[in-house]
């Protein structure tokens, strides 16, 4: 397992952003979409992190009360960018009611069901919880959030031809699933690493982000003690490890067309509004 102790790198705010729990986030020629987790709306940014316009995702309000409005909510945990320049959003699957993705084509939403796929998925993993999500080698990568009874970390590979023919019938099948691939993540100040999203640089390198965050379920939320940014080589090992200063609970990382990251945290606190970062000195890997 790689050693994080003395590969440190610094993040640098751009922006605050108009939502309070930033989860995901895709690049898109000079625009930026956003997901929350405890929204109904993608939002739309410039890349330096300027607002320009919002879309409902889901109609109607969530509760304002704390718990009621963690009960109600999609959790939309996962987005991605597909052919066409199409949008999928995708909940955790944590809960039953958080089994829908929503496919946005220009301005129009079609709610998708994604409780066929996740009912398999939820046979192999003791607490499903899906973080991330990212096309890589004709393949639809989602990340499994070990942050649950288990600590299971998983990438879960789906063929993309199968889910591009799914999306059509509103929903993600089981035909989609190729296999799982286990991936253990190291501890931070000893609490364990779990990954909160994947993106793949414009040279094609695999990455991840993964924080550490002291809960064993994948509904509550814990004190976050960290976060770090990895890569993963073409067999899925972890190749590449570095710990994100300061402490912050990264949720989602995406490149620019340059090459530059961009990634976004969420601090577990509705009046507290998520930044989105930068990192100066990255530089993608071969």
């Amino acid at each position: 397992m790689l050693n994080l102790a003395d590969n440190f790198m610094q993040l640098r705010q751009l922006a605050t952003l108009r939502l309070s729990a930033a989860s995901a986030l895709v690049c898109q020629g000079q625009n930026l979409w956003v997901l929350a987790d405890d929204a109904l709306v993608l939002q739309r940014y410039k890349l330096n992190g300027d607002w320009q316009a919002e879309l409902a995702l889901l109609p109607g309000e969530l509760p304002t009360d704390a718990k009621q409005r963690k009960r109600s909510k999609p959790d939309f945990e996962a987005l991605l960018s597909l052919p066409g320049d199409c949008l999928l959003a995708l909940g955790s699957g944590s809960t039953e009611r958080r089994c829908r993705g929503c496919l946005v084509e220009a301005d129009t939403v079609r709610v998708i069901d994604l409780s066929p796929l996740y009912q398999a998925l939820a046979g192999h993993f003791q607490d499903l919880n899906i973080e991330g999500s990212v096309i890589y080698r004709g393949q639809l990568l989602l990340a499994q959030r070990g942050n649950g009874r288990g600590r299971e970390n998983a990438l879960v590979l789906l063929d993309l031809a199968q889910v591009l023919r799914d999306l059509q019938d509103g929903q993600l099948s089981t035909a989609a699933l190729q296999r799982i691939a286990p991936l253990q993540l190291p501890e931070l100040d000893g609490v364990p690493l779990s990954l909160t999203d994947l993106s793949v640089a414009p040279g094609g390198a695999l990455y991840f982000t993964a924080s550490a965050e002291a809960t064993d379920s994948s509904y509550l939320d814990g004190a976050c003690v960290g976060s770090v940014l990895g890569r993963l080589d073409a067999q899925l090992a972890i190749v590449e490890l570095s710990r994100l200063t300061p402490v912050v609970k990264i949720e989602g990382l995406a490149f620019q067309a340059d090459g530059r990251p961009l990634l976004v945290a969420d601090a577990d606190d509705p009046t507290i509004a998520s930044p989105l970062f930068t990192l100066d000195r990255f530089s993608e890997s071969a």
